[in-house]
């Protein structure tokens, strides 16, 4: 009698097991859930998770947010709501398959102590999490569920961003011109502010300043211990108006050409630019030349690295939404 009450029960957990199945396959009762819960239709399915109209507007709202636009003007494009739609069906997708990745305990409490830190202390990080409707336990689901997520892409993406030196190589040799560095000069400055907006009569006051200035470093006066006392350069005055080597793209146009016509060692007369006045003072220059394959091949291999990887994860995306199944359009 036993072993007839043993399998009655065993009959009824596995009907009990089958028919949760079913209802979770089933998209009409999986629709009405969401309108149980407050968030509407479902949308879409992705490996089996569930995405629901609210998800769609949080996601939207957030895109909002993301362009400084704080509220909804009834014109968001149908490739906003596409795009959105695009990275939940992949981000859920890739939560499903990233369910069995080992994270060690170690990480995800690194990982909550470092968003904790961004907070005066604690009283005011559990006052965020309230506000935002998430417990500790939660926020720790969530960052464990993030972590495993990266991981599997990490693993699935690592086979494909391997760049060969030959790759490297082939690289360089098609693109010798974005790899030739131009003439760089090193040089001081005494500076005084007047940017084109200036009033005359400051303009005048400035321009005074620094034919005095001059006068006094042309009589033997030091040059860096003038420049830490008047010049209005905060960054340099403190290191002797000194710029370090730069190229012609980071210097206004009307600078560099002053201080291309210094050889090291000489110095300019007082000279305006848009900025204000300057002395100028050379100290160094490298001319132009062509940077070697050794030289920058670390930076190429990164830059390919970095493309492959972009590429390997537009590839995984196509692949994972290849596998969804829109239930309700959103257009």
């Amino acid at each position: 009698m036993k072993w007839k009450f043993a399998a009655a029960i065993s009959i009824a957990v596995l009907a009990g097991f089958a028919c949760a199945q079913l209802i979770c396959q089933s998209i009409d009762v999986r629709d009405a859930f969401g309108h149980l819960c407050g968030r509407g239709h479902l949308v879409a399915l992705a490996h089996g998770e569930g995405i629901y109209e609210i998800d769609v507007d949080r996601a939207l709202a957030e895109l909002r947010y993301q362009s400084g636009q704080e509220e909804a003007d009834g014109k968001e494009t149908s490739q906003s709501r596409e795009f959105v739609l695009s990275q939940l069906t992949t981000n859920a997708a890739v939560a499903r398959l990233a369910t069995d990745e080992k994270i060690p305990t170690s990480e995800i409490e690194r990982q909550l102590s470092l968003l904790q830190f961004q907070f005066r202390d604690r009283k005011t990080y559990l006052t965020a999490l309230r506000v935002s409707n998430l417990s500790e336990s939660m926020l720790r689901r969530t960052v464990s569920g993030n972590l495993r997520a990266r991981q599997w892409i990490s693993r699935r993406l690592s086979p494909q961003l391997h760049v060969t030196t030959d790759e490297s190589m082939h690289f360089y040799q098609g693109h010798r011109q974005d790899y030739f560095q131009p003439v760089r000069l090193r040089v001081s400055h005494l500076f005084l502010a007047a940017p084109t907006e200036t009033a005359p009569e400051i303009v005048d006051i400035k321009k005074a300043k620094i034919e005095a200035l001059a006068k006094r470093i042309s009589e033997g006066g030091d040059f860096a211990e003038i420049v830490a006392i008047e010049s209005e350069d905060e960054a340099t005055k403190g290191r002797g108006g000194d710029l370090g080597f730069f190229s012609a793209y980071r210097m206004p146009p009307d600078f560099f050409t002053a201080a291309e016509r210094l050889r090291p060692g000489e110095r300019s007369k007082p000279l305006r630019t848009a900025l204000g006045f300057h002395i100028i003072q050379a100290t160094d220059v490298k001319p132009a030349r062509q940077m070697t394959f050794e030289g920058v091949s670390e930076d190429i291999g990164n830059s390919l690295e970095h493309e492959k990887r972009r590429m390997a994860m537009r590839g995984l995306e196509v692949d994972l939404n290849s596998k969804v199944r829109i239930i309700r359009s959103i257009f």
